[in-house]
């Protein structure tokens, strides 16, 4: 069996047992995973399905605003379990590129920052900022991997809290709290990857427990040959 092979195998294995997992976990739908590589894209897309208390789905569009730089929008909708009612949430986010991998050192660093807003009964306002780091790994046949973290730290706010952390429903709050996300990208050809991350939070506004989530990341092939 050859490394590509191999490395193949292992995240299928990873993917299916992510997919298997994501329905027990119970997680806010709204604090997912910002699946973000250590690197700046000229455009592509990616279609996630997120792990929470209930069914979360997540679409994402990055675009390069210049070189090194990229902008990221974000929209999903999300059915918690329970008495929760459905949700709707929206984000945009800038990405640049600071150090790239080298003879000298070998990772690549990407600083992100961004908000976002939930909508459901009541509102939540997230505010990220952190640093995706990471290396890639090129394999043959225009495969690679790269295996990433992405602490951020995020201000929080809702408009109408609601769970026995804060008090019940009815109250605004503001509150700071720290993120990770631990990923992998599996780079199958020049248009398609596979995109996978779980996110840790201690944040008592959208939930401290974790979410994982499985995506399918798409560059135009036009724009593939130009990676």
């Amino acid at each position: 069996m050859t490394q590509s092979s191999r490395i193949a195998s292992v995240v299928a294995r990873a993917a299916a047992v992510t997919l298997l997992t994501a329905s027990s976990l119970s997680a806010q739908a709204f604090n997912y995973p910002a699946l973000q590589t250590p690197s700046a894209s000229i455009r592509d897309y990616t279609g996630a399905l997120v792990g929470g208390a209930g069914t979360t789905l997540l679409f994402q569009w990055r675009e390069a605003a210049a070189p090194g730089m990229h902008w990221q929008f974000d929209a999903g909708f999300a059915d918690p379990k329970g008495a929760a009612d459905p949700l709707l949430f929206l984000g945009a986010a800038l990405g640049k590129e600071v150090v790239r991998a080298s003879g000298d050192q070998p990772l690549d660093v990407l600083l992100t920052a961004g908000t976002g807003a939930s909508f459901g009964n009541g509102s939540w306002i997230r505010i990220p900022i952190g640093a995706s780091i990471g290396h890639t790994f090129p394999l043959e046949d225009d495969m690679s991997l790269t295996p990433f973290v992405h602490p951020r730290v995020s201000i929080d706010y809702c408009s109408t809290c609601r769970g026995s952390a804060i008090g019940g429903r009815g109250r605004s709050k503001s509150t700071a709290s720290l993120n990770f996300d631990f990923g992998a990208h599996w780079q199958v050809n020049r248009e398609f990857g596979l995109r996978v991350a779980a996110t840790f939070t201690g944040s008592d506004i959208v939930g401290s427990d974790e979410t994982v989530a499985v995506g399918l990341n798409w560059t135009p092939a036009a724009l593939s040959r130009r990676k």
